[in-house]
């Protein structure tokens, strides 16, 4: 790569770890495109030579940090036989996906819970929807081996992603989620799925 390309992408990837930093905070409707120049310490020209608009900006990211991440995912679960295996290697990859850099979950929760934004309709939710499908096939494959109860294979994993998503948002949020985000405690989340809280819960029968 000669100097000139090295240095654009540089600048490119400035532009995206300014946009993360502001969009995880403020969220992306929050942001400007101003504070995000101000932010990489470049002009407005140099911006629109990487990227078309804010929205472009945003793709990008998600691009980056979540389409890979994805697919080692898809990869990870297709490693485990069972039920539970899936269900914790999903569990640890997404902390450890978190802990690498907690400004990531923290941009899809900021922006996937803030106000709609018509011209990023969409971006997200192809992105939550391949993820949430993951894990309506493994409850697909639990209740066919009848490792899991019949039920609605997509209430369960409903269920299932809302316990693994709030520890993600609250522990983002805190200084070096990594002490949170513990092999332990993602055995606790994956332990109270399968057995419930309550004795006699259908779930255990």
């Amino acid at each position: 790569m000669s100097a000139r390309n090295e240095a654009a992408a540089e600048t490119r990837q400035r532009l995206l770890d300014a946009a993360l930093t502001l969009f995880s905070q403020r969220g992306y409707a929050a942001t400007g495109i101003r504070e995000i120049l101000r932010a990489a310490g470049v002009t407005q020209p140099t911006l629109y030579q990487h990227f078309t608009d804010k929205a472009s900006v945003l793709q990008a990211l998600i691009e980056q940090h979540y389409g890979e991440s994805q697919q080692r995912l898809a990869a990870i679960l297709a490693t485990e036989a069972s039920v539970a295996g899936k269900l914790l290697a999903f569990v640890a990859s997404s902390f450890e996906h978190c802990c690498i850099d907690p400004r990531v979950p923290r941009l899809m929760f900021q922006t996937y819970l803030g106000p709609t934004v018509p011209e990023i309709d969409g971006i997200l939710d192809k992105l939550t929807a391949r993820r949430f499908r993951l894990i309506v096939g493994v409850m697909e494959l639990g209740i066919g081996t009848g490792e899991l109860a019949e039920s609605d294979p997509e209430f369960l994993a409903l269920s299932f992603c809302s316990m693994v998503d709030q520890p993600l948002n609250l522990f983002s949020r805190r200084p070096r989620p990594k002490r949170y985000l513990t092999p332990d405690l993602a055995h606790a989340i994956v332990g109270l799925f399968l057995t419930g809280a309550a004795t006699g819960h259908p779930l255990t029968r």
